[in-house]
Parts: structure tokens; C-alpha cells; sequence
């Protein structure tokens, strides 16, 4: 028995021994992850209020964290200047600029501040403004990378510029330049300032430059899974330690890219994007291109996505915004309106086009923009928002322009060169400068009809403009011409609402949206205020997927969701438009009536069970009727289920169709 309590000692002794070296083994990770202070600083900067912490690089990037997200989208805010320089002369506005960003940095911290050059000179097709600071966390160096993320002007050029992807690996040419560009720059910074060991990386952009860092944290990411870690200058980078936050990104990644993983792999966890679905800016590049983000979205609230709490959530947002702007009143994302043009006025606006032309055609334009008398509400398109209508028409437009391919042959030389005139770096009024354009335009067209093709009218008004030949300006005439054709409502709906539609893509609006799902900011707002004024936090949405279906010949339909319950009916009539019955807050339905042909779309919530009935009633004999889903993901491209086509010669009607459609992708 003692032998046994013996062995038991030494059995107790020895997992002891074990025990204590396997904690003192982990006592230097620890120690670094504790050694990074958790206390978090409060700075004035400018209008808004910072909060700073060491501690938001303690846990790993994979992690969201809603105040690193605040302090990113402040760091794309102060990388731009307000404004822009008085004349084409004035480049002292341009050596000033990085100096924002850096009274930033150095008001949290960070020391050893550095711009590029492209940071401080004129703009033009293919520069990057790029800088850097560090600060020590820990015994890690902390690298915080800017881009600017405004102030494009020439830039805008860039923008447009796809490629048809052999030599960006079907990534956006323009943006993976300048990704590869950035990151030449942070090794450079890394080797110029002896930096060694372990390091983080902090970088974020907003617009542009929210385009270019999502590319740049996915190649770098890539570089990181190859060589297990981003060695450089002896210095050591783990995805856990690159810390990458967009704002209001564009798509840049592409599903068709060979050399990196696919653009929604795991290795991109360490990407936050946060996304408002209802800006047009994050659906260029367009995703029927293939185009998309790396790493995970968040997406801001809207009213498809939240009916229940949106107006709470929006008040939230008003009463944040109060605290740092005086103009609250002046918001008007939300002021989104389907229009269209009314019978009584139809022949008098295609009378106008006709006699008077593409002149005719741009008053109409302007007149529709201007006042409400040409138009009337859209009562055949229900709960249609801002998101809806633009993934509408960038889908047609990308339809009527062909490929990829197409674009770049036909289409993307006049969009660089045309962006090359309107957008220089000076405050010249570019309306007066876009009507300058299109009347040049207009009068070599006329010259050339009656046989003078030497007088060069383009190029002699402006003499940098690259040799256009009239065909091409023809052609992307003749697709905006076929996306009015077949999607007339929505084009006038985007003219009109145009203001709104880009109200969602303003700098200091997606600052307050951070704000108000950020803790430190609704507590301060708390602390000021009480009782029935206080405020709760906004949530981000971690999905924007829904579920599109078409139906070609249809003008009748019901929809019931897994519950039985119904949310969509559509009431059909052989003659006269079809009634929208019902249509739940985060459901649209819209019907199109073109003479003779019905279509309806269907938008509905992803991750449920439909049962969808329709029928049509057609005042054609016989007539093809097809119906068709896709799920439509904001943040990648969409996945299509084509239903089978069927024919039909019922008088005036068609046998009703049931389905069950299951949208859990």
C-alpha cells in the first residue's frame, strides 16, 4: 500500500512539473497580450470626438470591433482635405494636405509620420496618395496605414479603368495597381525606419481608398499564407495582427482572380467592410462582372432590412449626428421616392425628343429633374428603395454593354478620357463644364453630318483630350438609350433622387452611422442627456442577401412564407395595369406593363421558404412566358437558378404556376 501512495506521489508530483512548465512556456504570450494597455483616451479633434485605446490591437483582427471601426473611418476621413485648390496653379494645397492625417495620428500617439509623394503633388490618372506613422504596442510596432480617401480629382479616372484583367489577375486594374503600390510603400517605410520583429498593421480607407486597402489587405494576406508570414526587413506579420477596416467600399476583388483565394475564404477574416446597401458607390465594379469584396461585410441599417426598428434606429442616428453637425435638417438619404412619367404627358415628351433631338432629350432630363409636373409616383413598384433600383439599372446596363471584354474595347478610353476633363483638380464648375462638354459634342456631330469630318471641335475646346472617334460617343449614347428603354421608371427615379442616392456615400453621414453601433459615443450621448432622450446602440447587420425573381408574361401573383403567412398580392387583369395588393415593409414587388407584355420582380428575404403563386393575364393570343430567380448578394456576385421557359396559347391567359422556392444559400 505504500509502494502505491508512493507511486501515486511521483505521478502527482510529475503532472505538477508538467503543469507549471507548460504555464511558464505561455507566460511570454500573455505577457504581451497583457502588456498592451486597455486604457482608453478621449481627444478633441476638429468637430468630432476620438476615443483611443492600445487595447483595440490586443485581440485578433478577426475580431470586429466596433470602436477600431470608429477610430478607422475618422483616420479616411482626416486623410482628405475639405475643398480643393483654388486654380490648377495652386500646389501648395496639395503639399498641405497629408497634414491633416498627420495632426491625427500624432494626437493618438503615433510618431514617425510619412506621405508619399503622390500625397503632396497634383493628381492624375494613376497616382495613390499613401502615409504612415508608428506607435510601439506592447512589443509589437503598431504601423497605421492611411489612404487617401478623397481629394481624387484626375483620380477619377482611374476609377473607371477596369482592365479586362491580364494583367491584374481579373481584379480592377486601376485599384490593383495601387493596392501593389501601397504595399510597396509600407515595405519601404518598414526598411527606411529599421522596423523589426513583430508587427501590426492598421490600414483603412474610405470611397477609393476604401477600394484600394480591401485589395491591398487581400494580397497582403495572400503573401502571408505563402511565405507564413509577411517577413520583410526581418519583421514578422500574422493575419491575426493586420487589422484592415473599409468604409463604403466599391468592388474591386474578383471571383475569377487565379493566383489568390477565392475573394470570401477564410484567410480574408481579418477584412471588415462596412457597407450602406443603399449606396450605388459599393456596387461599381458591377457584379456581373464578377466583381466583389474581399473579406466580410457589415452592413448599415436601412428600411428593407429593418422595418420593425429602422425608425427608432434612425432617430438615433439624428440625435448622434446633432452632437457633431448643426445640419440634421438637411438629411435626405432617406427621402427616396419611385417616379415615373404619367400617360397625359408621354406624347408630349416623345414629341419634344423627336423634333428637337438629343437637345430635346436633355431638357426633358433636366425638366424632370427640376419639378415634379412631369411625374408622378410609381404606384406599380412597392417598398422599391435606393438599393433595389440601382443593382436594376447596373444590371441592364452592364446588359446592354456587352462583356467585360466589351467595356474595355468600346466604352472604358471614353469614360477614362471624358472623367480626365470633368474632374481636374481645380474649383471650376464642372455642371458648366459638363454642358461645355456635351455642346462640343453636339456640334462635331452636326459638322460631320453635313460632311466637314476635319473640324475637330472636341479637340480644339480642349487640346489634352485624347482623339475620340464619334462611334464611340454613339455607343455609349445607344446604351443609356436602351437602359431608359427598358427601365424608363428607374432611370427617372435616379435622376430625380440623385442627390439622395449620393446623401449615402457622404464622409460625415457613414462617420455617425459608426457612431451610433460605437458604445463610448452613445454613452457620452447618455451622459448629457436622460430620461427620455437617451438612446440605445444601432446594430450593423452581418448579411444584405435577398432573393430576386423575374417573371416574364406575369401579372399576377401571391406569395406566402414558411409561416402560411402572406406577405405579397399582386392582382392581375387582362386589361388595365395589375394592383399591388399587399407587399410587406421588407418585401418589393414590382409590376412593368409594356402595351402588350407583363413582367413583375419579386424581391424577397433570404434564409426562408416561399410558396409563390402566379398567373398571367395577356391581351395577346399566344405569347412565351418565362420566370427566373437569383439570389442577389451585395457583397459578391449573384448566383442564378434559371427556371425553365414555357410556352402558352390560352386565350389571354395562362395556366397558374406554384412553387416553392427555398432562398437559403
Amino acid at each position: 500500500m505504500r509502494e502505491l501512495n508512493k507511486i501515486k506521489k511521483l505521478f502527482i508530483v510529475a503532472m505538477l512539473t508538467v503543469v507549471t512548465a507548460i504555464f511558464f512556456l505561455l507566460i511570454p504570450q500573455v505577457a504581451a497580450s497583457s502588456g498592451i494597455s486597455t486604457n482608453v483616451s478621449k481627444y478633441k479633434y476638429e468637430e468630432n470626438d476620438i476615443y483611443y485605446s492600445d487595447g483595440y490591437f490586443a485581440h485578433s483582427a478577426e475580431e470586429y470591433d466596433p470602436h477600431l471601426a470608429t477610430l478607422s473611418i475618422l483616420m479616411a476621413k482626416y486623410s482628405m482635405n475639405p475643398g480643393g485648390p483654388d486654380n490648377m496653379q495652386d500646389f501648395k494645397w496639395y503639399d498641405e494636405q497629408p497634414n491633416r492625417v498627420k495632426g491625427f495620428f500624432e494626437l493618438i500617439g503615433f510618431d514617425s509620420f510619412r506621405p508619399n509623394m503622390d500625397y503632396k503633388e497634383r493628381t492624375s490618372f494613376d497616382t495613390i496618395g499613401i502615409a504612415a506613422a508608428k506607435k510601439q504596442v506592447g512589443d509589437y510596432t503598431l504601423i497605421g496605414v492611411t489612404v487617401r480617401s478623397g481629394g481624387y480629382f484626375l483620380e477619377w479616372s482611374n476609377n473607371v479603368y477596369l482592365g479586362d484583367g491580364t494583367k491584374s489577375d481579373y481584379m480592377h486594374e486601376g485599384w490593383y495597381n495601387a493596392a501593389n503600390a501601397l504595399i510597396v510603400y509600407l515595405k519601404a517605410y518598414i526598411k527606411d525606419y529599421n522596423i523589426t520583429g513583430r508587427i501590426k498593421v492598421w490600414v483603412a480607407g474610405f470611397s477609393r481608398g476604401a477600394a484600394v486597402s480591401n485589395l491591398a489587405a487581400g494580397l497582403m494576406d495572400n503573401e502571408i499564407e505563402k511565405n507564413k508570414g509577411f517577413l520583410d526587413n526581418g519583421t514578422n506579420l500574422t493575419r491575426d495582427n493586420l487589422y484592415a477596416y473599409t468604409f463604403e467600399t466599391p468592388q474591386g476583388a474578383n471571383i475569377n482572380s487565379k493566383n489568390v483565394k477565392a475573394p470570401k475564404d477564410p484567410i480574408y477574416n481579418n477584412i471588415w467592410n462596412v457597407i450602406n446597401p443603399n449606396d450605388l458607390v459599393t456596387k461599381v465594379a458591377m457584379s456581373a462582372y464578377g466583381f466583389t469584396r474581399f473579406g466580410q461585410d457589415k452592413f448599415i441599417t436601412t428600411k428593407f432590412y429593418d422595418p420593425e426598428g429602422f425608425e427608432q434606429n434612425r432617430a438615433v442616428y439624428k440625435k448622434i449626428y446633432s452632437e457633431s453637425y448643426k445640419d440634421v435638417d438637411k438629411y435626405s438619404a432617406d427621402d427616396f421616392e419611385m417616379r415615373g412619367v404619367p400617360g397625359s404627358n408621354i406624347a408630349g415628351i416623345l414629341a419634344s425628343t423627336v423634333v428637337a433631338g438629343p437637345v430635346g432629350g436633355a431638357l426633358v432630363g433636366y425638366l424632370i429633374h427640376k419639378t415634379n409636373g412631369l411625374t408622378e409616383k410609381d404606384t406599380r413598384k412597392a417598398n422599391y428603395d435606393s438599393n433595389i433600383v440601382s443593382s436594376l439599372l447596373l444590371d441592364e446596363l452592364c446588359n446592354c454593354i456587352g462583356t467585360r471584354e466589351d467595356y474595355c474595347k468600346r466604352y472604358q478610353g471614353l469614360a477614362k478620357d471624358i472623367m480626365q476633363i470633368l474632374m481636374n483638380d481645380s474649383k471650376e464648375d464642372k455642371r458648366e463644364k459638363l454642358i461645355t462638354f456635351i455642346s462640343s459634342i453636339l456640334l462635331e456631330t452636326l459638322l460631320r453630318s453635313v460632311g466637314l469630318n476635319n473640324v475637330k471641335v472636341i479637340q480644339l475646346a480642349y487640346p489634352s483630350f485624347e482623339a475620340v472617334a464619334l462611334e464611340e460617343i454613339v455607343n455609349i449614347i445607344g446604351v443609356f438609350i436602351n437602359v431608359y428603354v427598358n427601365k424608363p421608371n428607374e432611370v427617372i427615379t435616379t435622376i430625380m433622387n440623385i442627390s439622395n442616392i449620393f446623401a449615402n456615400h457622404g464622409t460625415d453621414i457613414n462617420v455617425v452611422h459608426l457612431e451610433c453601433q460605437d458604445s463610448y459615443y452613445i454613452d457620452a450621448y447618455n451622459a448629457k442627456h436622460s430620461g427620455t432622450d437617451s438612446v440605445k446602440l444601432v446594430s450593423l447587420r452581418d448579411n444584405a442577401d435577398l432573393v430576386h425573381m423575374s417573371f416574364n408574361g406575369y401579372n399576377d401573383i401571391q406569395v406566402t412564407d414558411e409561416n402560411k403567412k402572406q406577405v405579397v398580392d399582386v392582382e392581375g387583369h387582362v386589361f388595365g395595369r395589375s394592383d399591388v395588393k399587399k407587399c410587406d415593409p421588407n418585401c418589393a414587388v414590382g409590376y412593368y406593363s409594356y402595351i402588350t407584355e407583363e413582367k413583375m420582380e419579386l424581391f424577397l428575404p433570404v434564409n426562408k421558404t416561399y410558396n409563390v403563386s402566379f398567373k398571367g393575364y395577356s391581351k395577346k393570343l399566344y405569347h412565351k412566358v418565362t420566370y427566373s430567380t437569383a439570389c442577389q448578394y451585395i457583397s459578391a456576385s449573384s448566383k442564378k437558378q434559371s427556371l425553365p421557359a414555357k410556352s402558352d396559347t390560352a386565350w389571354f391567359n395562362t395556366d397558374r404556376v406554384n412553387l416553392t422556392i427555398n432562398v437559403k444559400p
